[in-house]
């Protein structure tokens, strides 16, 4: 029978086998009757793989053929449960793979498993777990059974890591704190490494389910809280912070003002600096002086009234022995006289003004 030619319409149209597309090659049933039951497409689909850079390819498979062999079914292989319901794990990213990798790439489970391990497993990945491994090290606030828990995923997790199991067991035995290696050589009766690795491993097997039976881990190291803290801890830091009072109130004190003398009331020195000489004393500590005790009553410098004027030579109306022996009155006097007849907006010139405030010096002096 002769093929019928296509027309150049149907050409543009795509054959309605889409089995032809899949990158899957389906194996033949030989069974009178198969059937996927939805309940084992649901059953496979609880766990799906994104292909996210978090997620465990390894983990994934494991799960998935630990399903797959709770689904068996008469004169149907392994091979054709696995490659029909393998794209029912996946979703986003790594379905999206699987569509891509070719018509009929994969006729067998092996090379379906392989080339999904290369793809999300990768040799950027492989390196960074091998390095784990390499450089394993307990965390401060684990204990030895989630440390030899967290040691044996990164195992699983790269399972082509390619390190000898003499070294796996020397790496996390050195990578425990120092409390622990203490803790398991007096186990091992001396030290660790005196056991072969079978002996070794058998060894932190039993001591870390131990670990576990004791809710929190026996050796475990507690983590730091407000709850957790020891009576010496809370001593400690009561001292710090009556320490770190004491400085702020010296500091505050040194960064106060200067003291004030209790005898003259001038800042910058105290009673026992006060000066004993009065030629030791200056003009402006002595005004400062008199100034900081208005209530002294021969103060020359008050503004209100001043028993003190009275007594005063310079200002004294009085009629004394010695004014009425000398021929002409004292230069104070006249520079008084000659002050009360000039005009009110006329200063006093400067010589009569230091000559005062000379007198008026001199007497405090003298006193």
């Amino acid at each position: 029978m002769a093929e019928r030619i296509k027309s150049l319409l149907e050409y543009d149209i795509p054959d309605t086998a889409t089995e032809l597309l899949s990158s899957i090659v389906r194996p033949p049933i030989t069974a009178q009757s198969f059937e996927l039951k939805p309940q084992f497409i649901q059953f496979i689909s609880n766990d799906l793989f994104a292909g996210t850079p978090h997620e465990c390819p390894v983990s994934h498979i494991d799960g998935f053929l630990e399903k797959c062999d709770a689904i068996k079914l008469d004169s149907v292989t392994d091979d054709a449960i696995r490659l029909r319901l393998f794209p029912f794990s996946l979703r986003d990213r790594a379905k999206e793979w699987l569509r891509d990798e070719g018509i009929g790439s994969f006729d067998t489970w092996d090379k379906l498993a392989k080339a999904f391990l290369v793809r999300f497993l990768g040799q950027e990945k492989t390196a960074r777990l091998r390095n784990e491994l390499a450089t394993f090290r307990q965390f401060d606030d684990e204990s030895l059974y989630e440390a030899w828990r967290r040691f044996k995923r990164l195992q699983r997790q790269c399972p082509h890591h390619g390190i000898l199991e003499w070294m796996l067991i020397q790496t996390f035995y050195n990578g425990l704190t120092h409390e622990f290696r203490i803790y398991i050589d007096a186990a091992s009766g001396g030290s660790l490494m005196t056991k072969n690795p079978t002996e070794a491993k058998e060894l932190i097997e039993k001591m870390a389910a131990n670990d576990n039976y004791h809710p929190g881990g026996r050796h475990s190291v507690k983590k730091a809280g407000k709850l957790d803290v020891d009576a010496l801890t809370l001593l400690t830091s009561s001292v710090q912070a009556l320490t770190s009072k004491f400085d702020r109130l010296q500091a505050r004190t040194s960064t106060s003002s200067p003291e004030t003398c209790q005898m003259c009331n001038v800042q910058g020195h105290i009673a026992p600096n006060f000066p004993k000489n009065s030629s030791e004393m200056s003009i402006k500590e002595a005004t400062a002086f008199y100034t900081s005790n208005p209530k002294m009553p021969y103060d020359p410098h008050s503004n209100t009234y001043n028993e003190g004027w009275r007594n005063h030579p310079d200002f004294s109306y009085m009629n004394t022995q010695a004014q009425l022996n000398s021929p002409s009155p004292p230069p104070s006097f006249q520079a008084r006289e000659s002050f009360n007849h000039q005009p009110m907006n006329q200063q006093l010139p400067p010589q009569t003004s230091k000559y005062n405030l000379d007198s008026i010096m001199e007497t405090f002096t003298t006193s």
